[in-house]
This record gives C-alpha cells, structure tokens and sequence, in this order.
C-alpha cells in the first residue's frame, strides 16, 4: 500500500510539472495576449454625493493601449447593444466615450451626476483589439414629502438646536426617506422605513424605521466628525429596533421619532431621541 501511494504521488508530481511548466502568452504577468480590463465600484465619498456619484476603479493589463468609458441610461444602451451588437458597441464608446489619460497603471475616476438606472461601460484598446467591462448605477431621485423642523437634543453643543429641512421620499423606493438640509445647506440623513414593524402610542400609529450611519459636517474637538446613525447599527443587530424598544418611528402626519446615537472614531458621543415636526398647513 504504502509502495503504491509514492507511484501515485510520483504521477500526480509528474502531471503536476507538466502543466506549471506549459506557458501560454497571457498567463504570466507582463505577457499577456490581450488588452484587458477590471472594473471595481465604490461609494463615491465628499465631496461628491453619493446618491448620484459613483467612483471607479480600473486596473489594465499591459496591453493596453488606450482605454474610454461612457455612462448613459442603461435602457439607451440596451436599445444600441440590440441594433449594434458587442462589437459595435465597443465601437461606439471608442467614438462617443470619454479618454481615459493614463492606461499605464490603475486609474481611479468619479462619474457624476447619474438620476435613475445608468450603465457604464470601459472599453480597453490596443490595435484592433478590445476589451470590455461595464457596471450598473442607479442614482436617486426625491420628491419633496413637507418641510419642517428638526430638533437636535443628543449632542446639541456639537448640532445646536433645530435646523429647518425637508422630508423626501425616493421616487423608485417608497420605503426610502431622507431629511434634506438637516445638517445644513447639501447635507441629508437617510433612513428606511420597516413596514412590517407597526407601534402605537399616545400620539397615534408609527412606521419603524432604520437610521444608516452618515457623517455630518460637525466636528468634535480632536476627535474629527461627528457621524449618526440608530442603536441598531450601533449595536450589530436589528433586534435592538425590532425587540429591544430602541426603535424609531414615522407617524401617519409626517411627524417622527429618531432613537440615534452620536459618534465619532473613538467611539460613543451619546444617544438619545431627536424629532422631526411637520410645518403646518
């Protein structure tokens, strides 16, 4: 037995060698056959706005030549894949996208200013050769809801008092509500209500909601921004909304609740509720 397990592990070196030492141009780094290209998506960070900006990475292989991108609705560029084909489309993003400067090393670019589904496509091009690589987008919209106040109450040395705003709700998700200027003037706090999470108090039946981690344009001493976000994400678990009465609510007329907690890099700055308040008619 023991005799017949070295032949077999002798084979399987054998085999082994074989194929490690076969070399094929485009297998090691610096001989590749083709321009290639690899595209990687990030959330675009101030001071663009994430909503409707995205940031890209690219990374090329060494055969490539030039490279351009074109972001447009992804329905426009179904439309043209369908009467062009990959190749003829490849063609018209050469002709109609924009120049990438340096196709050398990695290139990081932001495209800006994207409301609703976009597509956007990289071409990568040495001689008559391309290659492709594309990414989907969907930028938010809103629609105003009602304006009102907000009251700051957990950290209002940092915050102030109140701070006018407006509630909008995304036009393609209507579970998705933010409060626009709440930090001031281009600022906004997202949060996403749970309709399946129904309360009810003295002051009638509330939505719960959840409250994403964002930064304000606030700062605490040393310490750098200040950022919110709910006791959930805080604490690593819905159950802390959903279970625990950490929750925070939006009632029938608009009026809300927010369980939030203060932040910075070091850790808690405190938490408490804060509210919002419908101007009225």
């Amino acid at each position: 037995m023991k005799k017949y397990i070295y032949s077999l592990f002798a084979v399987l070196l054998a085999t082994a060698t074989m194929t490690s030492c076969t070399e094929e141009e485009g297998s090691v780094p610096g001989n590749d056959a083709q321009p290639n290209v690899v595209m990687y998506a990030y959330t675009a960070k101030k001071p663009y706005n994430e909503d409707n900006d995205v940031t890209l990475r690219l990374a090329f292989n060494n055969k490539v030549e030039a490279a351009y991108y074109l972001a447009e609705k992804a329905s426009e560029k179904d439309a043209k894949l369908s009467s062009m084909g990959e190749e003829g489309y490849m063609d018209y993003v050469v002709s109609n996208g924009t120049k990438i400067a340096d196709v050398a090393s990695d290139a990081d670019l932001t495209v800006t200013d994207m409301y609703g589904k976009y597509a956007i496509t990289v071409v990568a091009v040495n001689g008559n050769k391309k290659a492709i690589a594309a990414t989907e987008f969907t930028g938010l919209e809103w629609e105003d809801v009602v304006t009102g106040t907000y009251y700051f109450g957990v950290r209002t040395d940092v915050t102030g008092e109140s701070s006018a705003c407006t509630m909008q709700v995304c036009t393609t998700d209507n579970t998705l509500y933010r409060l626009k200027d709440v930090f001031g003037a281009g600022t906004a706090m997202k949060f996403q209500l749970m309709p399946d999470y129904v309360g009810k108090d003295a002051d009638g039946t509330y939505t719960y909601f959840r409250i994403p981690a964002v930064e304000t344009p606030f700062s605490y001493g040393s310490h750098g921004s200040v950022s919110v976000r709910d006791i959930g994400y805080w604490q690593g678990s819905e159950a802390w909304i959903t279970a625990n009465g950490y929750e925070s609510g939006m009632y029938e007329n608009y009026n809300c609740f927010f369980c939030i907690q203060y932040f910075v890099s070091a850790g808690n700055l405190g938490y408490d509720y804060e509210f919002f308040a419908p101007d009225a008619e």
